[in-house]
């Protein structure tokens, strides 16, 4: 009876280890983000909206596994992406990474790359490519600031359907709980 509740209290940890995380909202130019990132040991759930100028857009939700050592962090994870654009509607699962670094002065650098081939998408989508970087500034325990690039890019067959939803610089300010 006492190896169940040790499981059972070790399971409800994981979970709600897993649910800390950082919601950020980011403008470009030309196209708006929101995303979720799980922090912490183990398993999280990331969420993900991007929007360009114009309509097309993409969102979806994922999973990824991070291990945090000493100031550095990396995950390994993957995601399932509704992509909705006027080049066609299609969906896509990316695999990638990501890897945070925590800096004095409550500063970080974080990065993420995640890709899907054609095997891992729907109809005449060739690629998927959807990458992050950045330097972001925590002032107060529950509140973020962050600068950096998005890389949002959906590659067709025919080349004309193509679609980049990001590709520039951004500004955003986040919620950590």
């Amino acid at each position: 009876m006492r190896v169940r509740l040790l499981i059972a209290s070790a399971l409800i940890a994981t979970a709600a280890a897993s649910q800390a995380g950082t919601l950020t909202l980011g403008a470009g130019e030309d196209f708006v983000h929101l995303n979720r990132t799980p922090t912490g040991l183990g398993p999280g759930i990331t969420l993900d909206y991007v929007k360009r100028d114009g309509g097309d857009s993409a969102g979806g939700v994922g999973l990824d596994f991070a291990l945090p050592a000493g100031p550095l962090t990396a995950a390994v994870g993957a995601k399932a992406l509704a992509i909705d654009s006027d080049g066609g509607s299609a969906t896509a699962g990316l695999v990638g990474a990501r890897v945070g670094v925590e800096l004095p002065a409550s500063l970080s650098l974080f990065g993420q790359a995640y890709y899907a081939p054609s095997g891992s998408a729907s109809g005449s989508v060739k690629s998927v490519s959807d990458n992050t970087a950045g330097v972001r500034w925590q002032p107060l325990p529950l509140v973020s600031l962050e600068a950096g690039y998005r890389y949002f890019k959906v590659e067709r067959e025919d080349a004309a359907r193509t679609r980049t939803l990001a590709d520039g610089p951004y500004i955003g300010a986040g919620l950590a709980f």
